[in-house]
């Protein structure tokens, strides 16, 4: 494979779409759900508008958004595995960038703490950004980090090999196997039993399996582009239905509670639905939108795969406690209640500036490595 087909742009542009995705959710799951149902913060920002038992549009276009993030996760695997499932893998290449980014976001996070404290600005998640000004919690970021590697370690001791042995029948036949693993109940939390987290893993080893098999068998090939709009779409009817009926049961549930003259009516909290990453409904959101992206004809355009080059790094720089707090400086709620649309402009405008913090930090550690190499002379001796 040469190194123009490596840097397609049509998968590029994808993973700047994958990482805004994973930036909108992290803000929504980690601030705006905060916000909504968390008593301390409605009694700070005064914003409880939601906290009565009645079904309201705005929820349901959050809902709607929850899949975001973990479909963002699961393009990311299914990208690595379109390119690398034919490939001998570098697992030093792969290890050692991993590390140095780590540890560049690391003292980046650092930094910036300590400016946000020493001007005495107000955060809500103190203990976890006192953490973040300790150099030692470096490896305690992104769990997406420890995820991706584990897969790539898999497929560099032995995956990669065995996939090359399959003919299409029979890699099918695995991904089907290791699919219906993870699916069904008993043997899905039979996974995680033995190890916490191995059901993600399994799930993981499919998605970059899968993006192997696409890039060999061309599977949905004789698919119409307009199928794959319809499975996305009834998808999500799917998840506004699920939402829809889990809310009315809720409230039903509440009006029934209350009846009960003996026991004092507690405050309604709504409620958003949350996915995990084995989710059958992220795994075919992610495929219905990998394939769509896969057929952009695009030529290699170098701007936006310098856009899209970063995106390991802004993972790393938003995915923690500090930028939880920075977001919680807004009130998201009131802005939700009353305007959903500038709700969902002011989400997509945040994602876009954390992108850009990210695409710039990267961009600097991208020099200093090149003055590292160039002046390694300065730390370590000539032979």
């Amino acid at each position: 494979m040469n190194k123009n087909a490596s840097r397609a742009s049509n998968f590029e542009l994808l993973r700047i779409v994958a990482m805004l995705m994973i930036i909108a959710y992290h803000i929504i799951i980690h601030c705006v759900n905060v916000q909504l149902v968390n008593a301390d913060s409605i009694e700070r920002w005064q914003n409880g508008w939601f906290n009565q038992p009645m079904f309201f549009r705005q929820l349901l276009g959050v809902a709607l958004m929850m899949p975001f993030g973990l479909i963002g996760n699961s393009l990311f695997i299914m990208i690595s595995g379109y390119f690398l499932a034919e490939k001998e893998i570098d697992i030093f290449k792969t290890s050692k960038k991993l590390l140095t980014q780590l540890l560049f976001a690391a003292i980046v996070l650092v930094i910036a703490s300590t400016h946000f404290i020493s001007s005495g600005r107000y955060l809500l998640h103190t203990n976890t950004l006192f953490s973040y000004i300790r150099i030692q919690y470096f490896n305690k970021m992104s769990w997406f980090v420890g995820y991706y590697f584990i897969i790539i370690f898999v497929a560099y001791l032995g995956l990669n090999k065995f996939l090359a042995s399959l003919d299409s029948k029979k890699y099918l036949g695995f991904m089907l196997a290791i699919l219906t693993l993870s699916q069904l109940g008993w043997s899905g939390s039979l996974l995680d039993d033995l190890a916490g987290g191995l059901r993600t893993v399994v799930v993981g080893i499919f998605l970059f399996a899968l993006g192997g098999y696409i890039k060999r068998f061309n599977p949905f090939e004789r698919v119409r582009v307009y199928v794959l709009f319809l499975i996305i779409i009834l998808t999500n009817v799917l998840i506004g239905l699920s939402y829809y009926n889990t809310t009315n049961g809720k409230i039903q549930a509440y009006f029934y509670s209350i009846t009960d003259t003996t026991i004092e009516p507690a405050e309604y909290i709504q409620y958003i639905p949350k996915y995990e990453n084995y989710s059958i409904v992220v795994i075919i959101l992610g495929i219905c939108i990998f394939e769509l992206f896969r057929r952009i004809p695009m030529p290699s355009v170098k701007l936006i795969n310098w856009i899209a080059a970063p995106t390991f790094m802004i993972y790393l720089l938003h995915d923690n406690g500090f930028s939880y707090s920075i977001w919680e400086t807004n009130d998201w709620i009131t802005l939700l209640y009353n305007d959903f649309s500038g709700f969902a402009v002011k989400l997509l405008t945040w994602a876009v500036m954390i992108f850009a913090f990210g695409l710039v930090a990267y961009y600097i550690y991208m020099l200093l490595l090149m003055f590292v190499v160039k002046c390694k002379w300065l730390f370590i001796k000539s032979k």
